[in-house]
């Protein structure tokens, strides 16, 4: 017997009722268009024949399959952060009907403009973890996704003259970031969400809580962060210009700097440079410095050891001497413009002595 569609006097809204494959069904369809409810009933009778060809696996919901994902042992809040949008979206479906179509309806409508790296980190690489969780269960097979094409990676790093200007020409806020982002490689995530209780001014170290990794990494401070780490010790190391903590908008980009970074190439007379290219910078100087590309990945956070994992807060010797290699910043000379005073850095090719 298939299911139909009731009428009752007690609610506007139709009803399933009916039995398949001995699996009796009576509840409502939600709503009192007859078209909606018809869409409804026959989801809910393929729901059943599935559930009786296969058992519970096909009757998950994305919504289900999510939340297990979110509260299983080891999920970091980032993974939650781009999850919960795709729940809202998709939570109504079972699991099977999570398909590429579907999915790419949805990009085409909320990510129409946006490069194929976003799409990617905030669309297919969250629903394929959950859906792989949810896989690893039997409550659905592996899921396979296209994955957008992404252009060849970017090869811009700054010289140290391209460095110097851009740091003179900064504001003073932006100005401690651009130096604490040279000399550390830090992404703009980590950078932004550092707080000054993952700071050890006496040891030079700091840790980055929050990663990409989702694993605690620590990184030597290099003596130039002198000028860039001060400040009243707030819960925040960096703030905007009004003494605030940066707004969330997927910080990767570095979209909360954009308008000061843009007025500050323009004084610097520096064309085609990114934010992020600051972390190809950090890279390519320590190579430069002839750096062990083994030690290189682990102060960029591309690969950790076991006692990097383990003994992050510990200062370690490889890394604090393979900063120190780095050059050095001084200031050159100070002038008074409007009742400020401002210094002139110059970067020094050889390191700093403590």
């Amino acid at each position: 017997m298939s299911l139909k569609l009731v009428k009752l006097k007690t609610s506007r809204n139709w009803y399933v009722r009916g039995t398949v494959r001995r699996q009796s069904v009576f509840e409502t369809a939600g709503t009192e268009d007859r078209e909606e409810a018809e869409a409804f009933r026959i989801r809910k009778e393929k729901e059943l024949l599935d559930r009786s060809l296969y058992g519970d696996r096909p009757s998950r919901s994305f919504a289900a399959a999510a939340l297990a994902f979110m509260e299983a042992p080891g999920a970091s809040p980032k993974e939650q952060r781009f999850i919960l949008p795709l729940t809202d979206a998709f939570g109504h479906l079972m699991l099977p009907d999570l398909t590429q179509e579907r999915l790419d309806d949805y990009i085409a409508k909320q990510y129409r403009d946006r490069s194929p790296a976003t799409v990617l980190r905030n669309v297919i690489t969250p629903i394929t973890s959950v859906l792989n969780f949810a896989a690893r269960r039997r409550w659905c097979d592996p899921p396979k996704f296209d994955r957008p094409k992404q252009p060849k990676g970017r090869r811009r790093w700054a010289t140290y003259e391209e460095a110097e200007r851009l740091i003179n020409a900064a504001p003073p806020h932006l100005q401690r970031l651009i130096i604490f982002l040279l000399w550390t490689g830090s992404r703009m995530s980590e950078a932004l969400e550092l707080e000054w209780r993952d700071v050890d001014a006496e040891s030079r170290w700091l840790v980055f809580a929050n990663t990409k990794r989702a694993e605690a990494r620590g990184i030597c401070i290099h003596p130039v962060l002198k000028f860039a780490m001060v400040g009243n010790r707030q819960r925040r190391v960096f703030l905007t210009q009004r003494g605030q903590p940066y707004a969330d908008k997927e910080r990767e980009s570095g979209g909360q700097i954009k308008t000061a970074w843009r007025a500050t190439l323009k004084v610097a007379r520096i064309t085609d440079l990114r934010p992020h290219d600051l972390r190809h910078t950090f890279s390519t100087w320590l190579t430069m410095a002839g750096v062990h590309e083994q030690v290189r990945d682990e102060l960029m956070g591309h690969a950790s050891t076991d006692m990097g994992r383990r003994y992050s807060h510990i200062p370690r010797a490889s890394l604090v001497e393979a900063v120190n290699r780095l050059p050095g910043l001084v200031i050159r000379e100070k002038s008074v413009k409007r009742k400020k005073e401002i210094a002139i850095y110059s970067i020094v090719p050889k390191p700093l002595k403590d």
